[in-house]
């Protein structure tokens, strides 16, 4: 039997509007309930659900104050599956290969990134396996009595790129890259910086004109005009608004989108005709049972894949899912972040693919 709790959560859903067009009824009410169990969290604070089905799109929102399709949230770590894109386009376009020494892409000399004559190389920046600690310089603990969200703003404000060069020459590897997972912003950085360095632009300025102009997304991008800033979603943590999170992590999680343009790129990657998304898509490493692409964490239960990843930040959290072989894709944005909301993304994401999909295999 449902509590008290999740059928106010049930009959708020109800009364909001749902936008976009989907076929048939029992499709809308599966990803209402779905999303009622995510909303019945009294933290929650607002959410947009974006689904692609047999080529056809659909938008769901909830909330108070309700968001839109044009709402904008960061969207964190969902920000390496564009760096990941945007290396599959440098082999493509002869400018790197995904298996060089990135060494070969540095200015200077570190000898120090190599382990027993095994250099780290261009694919494990994006995949969590090149042994680069989370971030360079690497944040040191700090007092309890100030949460670790202010902490991390705080250090992130303050970091520079000398800062982070002068700290990757003290990097020292302890196993052969692409043997380990350790979860690292600072390789996708490094990888950012390497695309500005053979394009001679900005991080964003390639995502603007590589990926986000040529699907006809307008609103992904790091630097906010003021009419975007006007639709950008507070995020909560623990029921209190956050502030802005500070742009220094560029590559590895800068970005923030709406569901209109986040739903752009995810039919756009499941179409997978573009030789730049199938390569992202293709396996690279392996670490224990860990699989990925450029930085699509891949699963391949009964045979079907799933491609995955999220994002968190300080007030906010993400996920994008593809099903190539069911032809479905799922865009979840969300304005409030705590220690289960990630979890509830996932319990969220699986519970509408298996009610749209039954063969659809869940995100792990």
């Amino acid at each position: 039997m449902q509590s008290a709790q999740r059928r106010r959560a049930t009959a708020l859903l109800l009364a909001l509007p749902l936008l976009g067009v989907f076929r048939g009824a029992q499709a809308a009410d599966a990803i209402a309930d779905a999303a009622a169990g995510f909303m019945a969290d009294p933290r929650a604070a607002g959410l947009s659900v974006g689904v692609i089905r047999a080529g056809t799109a659909s938008t769901h929102h909830y909330g108070r104050p309700l968001p839109d399709d044009r709402t904008l949230y960061p969207i964190a770590s969902l920000t390496k599956t564009f760096t990941g894109t945007l290396l599959a386009q440098a082999q493509l376009d002869g400018r790197l290969a995904l298996d060089d020494d990135i060494r070969r892409h540095l200015d200077g000399d570190y000898p120090n990134l190599a382990f027993e004559g095994q250099p780290i190389r261009i694919h494990h920046l994006v995949n969590h396996v090149s042994g680069l600690p989370r971030l360079l310089p690497d944040m040191p603990d700090g007092p309890g009595d100030i949460p670790y969200p202010q902490r991390l703003r705080a250090f992130v404000a303050g970091s520079t790129r000398a800062g982070f060069y002068a700290a990757l020459h003290r990097v020292e590897l302890t196993a052969p890259p692409g043997t380990r997972f350790s979860y690292s912003n600072a390789a996708a950085q490094l990888a950012g910086d390497i695309l500005e360095r053979i394009y001679g632009a900005p991080f964003e300025t390639l995502v603007r004109t590589r990926i986000a102009a040529p699907l006809g997304m307008p609103d992904t991008c790091i630097t906010l005009t003021a009419g975007q800033r006007a639709r950008l979603a507070t995020g909560y943590e623990g029921g209190v608004p956050q502030p802005d999170f500070p742009n220094q992590m560029q590559a590895a999680g800068a970005l923030k989108s709406t569901l209109a343009d986040m739903l752009a790129y995810a039919r756009w990657h499941l179409a997978e005709q573009d030789p730049a998304a199938r390569l992202a898509h293709q396996p690279t490493d392996r670490a224990d049972r860990y699989t990925a692409g450029l930085n699509w964490q891949i699963q391949r239960p009964g045979g079907r894949r799933v491609l995955f990843q999220d994002g968190t930040l300080p007030g906010y959290a993400s996920m994008l899912v593809l099903y190539p072989d069911n032809g479905m894709a799922i865009v979840v944005l969300s304005n409030e972040i705590d220690a289960g909301t990630v979890g509830r993304l996932r319990t969220l994401v699986n519970g509408i693919a298996q009610a749209l999909d039954a063969e659809a295999p869940a995100v792990p």
